[in-house]
């Protein structure tokens, strides 16, 4: 495997070209952006509820849809008028280039044994996109009439909760299937199950039983990956994406500790789920927790940044991505695995090609991430198992907020900059980094200071902020920004 690993959502592609482009020629030119990124190994996502090409197994995207219908059409009524216009696009792109005879992830792989690229399929193992609607382009037939296997059938409160139970053996029959075509069709390096869209995949209170359950599904899994290697020749490999933390993932029945003790899985992704990118995941235990196995380890970065729940939210700059992806690799993961970073979609108008591709780039290795301009943040966990503590730092209301963030390599001979966000205006406090008095800071706005932090207080791996007050202030984002090298 070679990193970085990019994960390829099941509807951007079609979400950003039109039905008159669709061609293979389009798909190969996808691919060769990929590999003008540096892009290691690409994660081809085939579903979410239902299928993005003309599966044999699993309902299409397309299924019960009229191109030349209205808009008030079944499976449209239930969307918002803004909706419409990029789902129609979205399905009569993805339904052109299966009329094409085209098989997307089949004619992206070809393209990518070309550059040298890893070919993935990633298999959504529980997706709730539009769950919360009578009827959707979303929902599966399937879904539909087993909306009585949800996990919590008794508080439909949230989309999690409506998330289908895997005790229930018709559930993991259903996505059998699909992994069983997948290997069956394809030219694979490996299939991925990502257990992390959307994370929920028990009852409360049954997740430790639902471990064992998965523990033996994933095992089933690997023994299909072996027959796919027989017919192809070559190693087909077994990943998964869980929770970041490796209680919370076994807390959740994602005990992958337990599958790379076993043996049964060769990738592993510790990631977030979605609201905010985690610069302060514990790589490093999860490193210690696979010593003696052969499972690689790489670390997830989310596309959105959010210091704080429900606080403000951007897309992660090139500066952050650097940043989280300067703390995965330092803290011990073999790969830095991208997901939803798509340069169309969710980062249009927000980097630019050759940033873009810089960035990527050097996320190969820890030794060209270094020579890049970097910012770590604090953010929070967006993934508990029932009745965990909430790990959100901020907001920090005290005379003395403490804040702890992984930063990778010393930054020797470098700028190095503190920004504290306050709440509400006040006097601006002190800053400390690790146990060094910063000077009095410079404000950019009346509640955002920045503090020019002095050599000696630089370390290796880890800095720890002290902000006081000599009144209660409150913190609502804490970065500490690295100049280029150089």
């Amino acid at each position: 495997m070679k990193g970085p690993i990019f994960n390829q959502d099941s509807t951007e592609f079609f979400y950003v070209h039109s039905a008159d482009e669709m061609s293979g020629e389009l798909v190969d030119a996808w691919v060769d952006s990929l590999s003008a990124a540096g892009i290691g190994t690409l994660m081809s996502n085939t579903n979410a509820m239902r299928a993005n090409y003309a599966s044999k197994v699993w309902e299409t995207d397309w299924h019960g849809y009229d191109p030349a219908g209205p808009d008030d059409q079944p499976v449209l009524k239930y969307l918002t008028k803004e909706e419409i216009p990029g789902t129609r696009q979205r399905l009569d792109s993805a339904k052109k280039l299966a009329d094409l005879g085209i098989v997307f992830h089949e004619r992206a792989f070809a393209r990518c044994r070309k550059h040298g690229i890893g070919c993935w399929a990633s298999v959504r193992m529980n997706d709730l996109h539009g769950c919360n609607l009578e009827d959707s382009p979303l929902l599966s037939t399937f879904y539909k009439e087993h909306r009585s296997l949800c996990r919590v059938p008794y508080r439909p409160v949230n989309w999690t909760d409506r998330a289908l139970d895997w005790a229930h053996p018709e559930v993991r029959d259903h996505y059998m299937k699909l992994i069983k075509e997948h290997l069956a069709l394809w030219d694979l390096d490996g299939i991925e199950l990502d257990w992390m869209r959307f994370g929920y995949h028990f009852g409360i209170g049954r997740e430790l039983d639902g471990g064992e359950i998965l523990t033996e599904y994933i095992a089933e899994v690997r023994n299909e990956c072996g027959k796919a290697a027989q017919r192809l020749g070559h190693p087909v490999l077994l990943g998964v994406r869980v929770p970041s933390n490796p209680e919370t993932a076994r807390n959740l029945g994602m005990d992958g500790a337990a599958w790379a003790r076993a043996g049964l899985i060769d990738l592993i992704v510790p990631t977030p789920f979605w609201a905010t990118c985690q610069f302060n995941m514990p790589i490093h235990t999860w490193r210690q927790l696979l010593t003696g196995t052969k499972t690689k380890l790489a670390g997830g970065l989310e596309i959105r940044y959010q210091p704080m729940p429900g606080g403000p939210a951007t897309m992660m700059s090139p500066e952050l991505a650097t940043g989280a992806a300067m703390a995965v690799l330092a803290e011990g993961a073999d790969f830095v695995y991208l997901f939803n970073y798509f340069l169309k979609g969710h980062l249009a108008n927000v980097w630019e090609t050759d940033e873009f591709n810089r960035v990527l780039k050097a996320m190969a290795s820890l030794e060209t991430l270094n020579q890049l301009p970097r910012r770590h943040a604090v953010t929070y966990r967006d993934v508990l198992a029932p009745g965990e503590t909430p790990d959100q730092p901020l907001p920090a209301t005290s005379t003395l907020c403490t804040f702890r963030l992984q930063t990778g390599p010393k930054p020797v001979g470098r700028k190095v900059e503190a920004l504290v966000e306050l709440q509400t205006k006040a006097t601006p406090p002190a800053l400390r980094v690790n146990g060094v008095l910063c000077g009095a800071p410079r404000s950019e706005k009346d509640m955002v200071m920045l503090y020019a932090v002095p050599e000696e207080a630089l370390a290796d791996r880890c800095h720890v902020l002290e902000v006081s007050s000599g009144e209660l202030v409150t913190v609502v984002r804490v970065e500490l920004a690295v100049a280029k090298s150089g």
